[in-house]
């Protein structure tokens, strides 16, 4: 048997395990097996599509043995993050493509069965259908999702752009859990958080409710929430006060040294919960997800400390060149010459996809 086969072979038996009956029922007419997928599209409804891509040594671990073992996490989490961003627009997710550039040594019926398993239980939580895709070699594990999902007429998507002055500031979930096991996948904490960096959930439902009830902005939050409320406030040209005391912890994380847990949940990342405002008269929607409250949206003229001499500092520096969140800690702010909690002022740059 080729490679071909085996993965046509291993894809097709669960793909008919897991969404063949549910496929007519959503629209597909034509799924795997041809030269491109035909669906038929819910009267009035939008379209709205998404891509990431996975690179082995950037987005998970370059050790062979590592990849080895987390194939099946590998494949749930490549149709998550894709989800977690249908989710951020208000969308229900739908279907999904994938390209896959696979290594000789992973091209192997345990290799494949597993990540395939993976991705297929991903597709079954979140309700989509691999519809299609395409592999090639390479020496490094690659593969790219794309993931497609559906607005109905009357819901609104739900932009970075619209935040307005005034509007409460919420995240759901924990933050930080990942990036902390990232950092410290040995030590019992980071054991105990490894399930939030490999297989995350999105909030998909949450997601939905928010576009309908009326928020003004979201974002999933992947590259951290520092990095990634700052893209709401440039596109919505307004600053946030952001309040770190009410940044919401799990239970193990909040037994990490408080400076430590703060930069997990700044700036690590992978978290994968909705940031989002909403004006101040509406209340989130009852979710079996939890919600904070962690800060309101600012005008933009009001981030600049008169007071605060000009810093040397890079990241501050961008901080007052262009709209981003400013930080308070019990009702100080968190700045380069007074950086309590933090015993210097920190790094806050988020994930940084071009960077080594």
């Amino acid at each position: 048997m080729t490679e071909f086969e085996l993965i046509e072979k291993i894809f097709c038996q669960l793909q008919a395990d897991n969404s063949l009956a549910a496929s007519s029922k959503k629209g597909i007419e034509k799924g795997i097996g041809d030269d491109a997928a035909v669906m038929a599209l819910p009267a009035g409804s939008r379209l709205v599509s998404c891509i990431d891509t996975l690179v082995q040594g950037r987005h998970f671990s370059a050790d062979w043995v590592q990849v080895q073992h987390l194939a099946f996490t590998i494949g749930y989490k490549a149709v998550a993050v894709n989800v977690s961003d249908l989710a951020a627009m208000g969308a229900t997710p739908h279907s999904i493509l994938l390209a896959l550039a696979l290594p000789e040594r992973l091209a192997n019926k345990s290799w494949l069965t597993e990540f395939a398993k993976g991705l297929f239980h991903a597709c079954q939580l979140f309700g989509v259908t691999l519809i299609g895709g395409d592999t090639t070699r390479n020496d490094t594990l690659v593969l790219s999702v794309s993931a497609q999902g559906f607005l109905a007429a009357n819901t609104p998507a739900v932009y970075r752009s619209g935040a307005q002055v005034g509007d409460k500031i919420y995240v759901s979930g924990s933050l930080g859990d990942a990036a902390y096991a990232l950092q410290h996948p040995d030590n019992d904490i980071g054991i105990e958080l490894a399930h939030r960096l490999h297989m995350p959930t999105p909030r998909v439902q949450l997601g939905i409710a928010l576009a309908q009830i009326g928020a003004t902005a979201m974002i999933d939050i992947s590259d951290g929430l520092y990095q990634d409320l700052g893209h709401i406030c440039q596109q919505s040209r307004v600053s946030m006060r952001l309040n770190l005391e009410l940044l919401p912890s799990s239970v193990p994380l909040s037994r990490v040294d408080l400076s430590e847990r703060l930069l997990c949940q700044l700036t690590g990342g992978d978290d994968y919960e909705l940031a989002f405002t909403l004006p101040a008269n509406i209340t989130p929607p009852t979710s079996n997800t939890s919600i904070s409250c962690i800060g309101e949206v600012i005008a933009v003229a009001n981030v600049i400390h008169s007071t605060e001499a000009v810093s040397t500092d890079t990241d501050f520096n961008k901080t007052i060149a262009s709209p981003r969140p400013e930080l308070f800690y019990q009702d100080q702010a968190v700045t380069p010459s007074q950086p309590s909690p933090f015993t210097t002022w920190p790094t806050l740059t988020g994930y940084q996809h071009f960077a080594g």
